[in-house]
């Protein structure tokens, strides 16, 4: 044992950290504390790394898996021992569901204090279990292991990083920190010292891995399976009398970029497209007839039937729709094919036939070549005659519905959600990450809003759908994207992550609080008018503005959805994080929902008498 084990300790992390940086892993999110010392120095020390302290290490793992989703590039994640690597496990647990890259560098304890009752030890090898695609428990710095057990370590970690989640769990021993080491000084001798001066002499990883981060959407392997695919496609489609493309939930990295396009065919085959699919745009409109509004379509169930697929195509994972489900469930399509690179089953009514091992972005781009036109003529023009009039019509509806509202000084989620993603839509700066927190907030972007001319990027942690982390997560989608992002989110979601806003310095917030719960008004649980209010919507009577104000941040308060998209666009320029307060209401925007679609039905009753 190398007798400064606080010295060896420090190369062996600053080894670990160089590593990372040469296969392309730079961002590293951290929050302070002891046993994580050698790893944390490292990372700071590192001119290549790039490393964000937040003080709540569930807050850190949130910012570091919205960096990886926004980028498709691995972020790590430093925590020291104790219990401070549990408070990461959400973050893990939406990693491996959204098969998103993430290190776990996790300091620890030596193994004679494992099971003793010593301060901050707790079981730390295997704590995130199923939730990992792999996991290492790497042993106390020591000069008896080579040096090139550390590089190919961290190379495997990158490796397997790929498809999710991967746990380094790093042991440290006391004393943690002395001195820092001398240019060129190694713990180790002879040819191991050799392998580290040659090493450091390189600027290439030690283990070579085909590829590079993010880089598994453009593949050429992937391009051929898609390729593979498109003519099973070709086949199953001359069989096919009313066939459909659904673009569900894809990565934002390797979304297809489409210049110049005639336009769709007429007779083209219906295309839905979920909030998170990248594509809901009109620049994507090559793929076929865009059916937007798909939800708020599928309200009247009277309309299944005229609406049913023989065939569906699903690319990437299931949509946020729950209605689109239903749908699915009671029409039973003779063939539901879904094509995802993710490893699990993506069949949660088990009605798909066929499984597709391929990229959706790259089977986006295929498809793209092709037009189809279903045999079914009036089948698709009937998808088309309501796709036309609910985006007519719904911009009208929204608008007289919130006039009406506007005296009660009661602002209408639905509308103000609208607003904010046309005011994004409308920015000459580049597409701005929009980040949607679940409940109801992703579920009236996917309802009602407009679709975008260009491309927006969508990020959502729908894989476990929590509310928590949410801040966190579009701080982190806002670093990797170098710009600011804009979250959408419910008054219970921010109080969930409110810690948080002490690093929202490149984030507007627009926070929808109706005073709770809002959803649970939503659910049959609501008929229990006694114990609904204390135990469902638990209504906080909290204003955010004492929030704003304490971690520095601008506040506004709207007074009407248009004023809100006004806010959000003079956000752009602001310096440090916005906080949009929207004062809404629970019932109101139920029965605003109710209404609105009631009111859609009878207009597609019309549009559809008259084609």
């Amino acid at each position: 044992m190398h007798p400064d084990q606080a010295s060896i300790q420090q190369e062996w992390a600053a080894l670990v950290v160089e590593e990372l940086v040469r296969h392309g892993v730079t961002a590293f999110y951290a929050s302070p504390g002891s046993r994580s010392t050698p790893l944390v120095l490292a990372a700071g020390r590192n001119p290549r790394a790039d490393i964000h302290m937040h003080v709540d290490e569930r807050g850190s793992a949130f910012m570091a898996l919205g960096h990886a989703r926004m980028s498709q590039i691995a972020a790590a994640w430093i925590t020291t021992s104790g219990t401070a690597v549990a408070n990461g496990h959400p973050a893990v647990v939406e990693a491996r569901l959204e098969g998103i890259p993430m290190l776990l560098l996790t300091a620890d304890r030596p193994p004679e204090l494992r099971d003793t009752y010593a301060n901050q030890t707790i079981r730390q090898p295997g704590l995130f279990g199923a939730d990992v695609v792999w996991s290492f428990d790497m042993p106390v710095p020591s000069t008896l292991l080579p040096p090139s057990f550390v590089f190919t370590t961290v190379a495997e970690a990158v490796r397997r990083s790929r498809s999710g989640p991967v746990h380094l769990n790093c042991m440290f021993r006391e004393p943690l920190h002395d001195r820092a080491l001398s240019e060129g000084e190694s713990g180790w001798t002879g040819a191991w010292a050799a392998d580290v001066a040659r090493w450091k002499n390189a600027s290439t990883p030690w283990t070579s891995i085909p590829g590079g981060p993010g880089d598994s959407f453009t593949t050429a392997q992937q391009r051929a399976a898609a390729a593979q695919a498109l003519q099973e496609l070709d086949r199953l489609l001359a069989e096919s009398q009313r066939p459909l493309l659904m673009l569900g939930r894809m990565p934002i990295p390797g979304r297809v970029e489409f210049r110049a396009h005639p336009g769709a065919n007429s007779s083209s085959w219906p295309v839905l497209a979920d909030i998170s699919s990248q594509y809901r745009s009109l620049d994507a409109a090559a793929l076929g007839t865009f059916v937007f509004h798909y939800d708020a379509i599928l309200h009247d169930r009277r309309r299944w039937a005229a609406l049913s697929p023989d065939l569906v195509l699903q690319l990437g994972r299931p949509p946020v729709s729950k209605r689109w489900q239903q749908f699915l469930e009671a029409v039973r399509p003779d063939r539901v094919i879904v094509a995802d690179l993710a490893e699990g089953r993506i069949d949660p009514g088990h009605l798909v036939t066929a499984r597709w091992d391929v990229s959706p972005h790259a089977m986006v781009a295929a498809v793209a070549q092709r037009e189809y036109c279903p045999r079914d003529v009036a089948w698709a023009a009937h998808w088309k005659s309501l796709s036309r009039a609910a985006s007519e019509r719904i911009p009208s509806l929204m608008d007289a519905t919130t006039a009406a509202r506007a005296a009660t000084g009661v602002l209408v989620e639905q509308a103000c959600v609208r607003e904010v993603t046309a005011a994004l839509d409308g920015m000459q700066t580049g597409p701005v990450p929009l980040v949607l927190g679940n409940s109801l907030t992703v579920r009236h972007a996917d309802t009602f809003s407009h679709p975008a001319r260009g491309p927006l990027p969508v990020v959502v942690n729908r894989g476990a759908s929590g509310i928590d982390g949410q801040v966190s997560t579009a701080i982190g989608a806002a670093r990797a994207a170098g710009r600011r992002a804009v979250l959408i989110l419910g008054d219970l979601t921010l109080l969930h992550d409110i810690n948080a806003l002490a690093a929202a310095r490149d984030v507007t917030i627009v926070v929808l609080n109706n005073d709770g719960g809002g959803i649970f008004s939503w659910l049959p649980v609501a008929s229990e008018e006694d114990l609904f209010t204390p135990l469902f919507s638990t209504p906080h009577g909290l204003s955010f503005k004492a929030a704003a104000d304490l971690f520095g941040l601008i506040h506004e308060a709207p007074g009407s959805a248009r004023d809100v998209g006004l806010a959000v666009e003079r956000s752009m320029s602001a310096r440090g994080g916005v906080l949009i307060e929207l004062r809404t209401d629970r019932d109101q925007t139920l029965a605003y929902q109710r209404e609105m679609l009631q009111e859609l039905d009878r207009v597609l009753e019309e549009a559809v008498s008259l084609s």
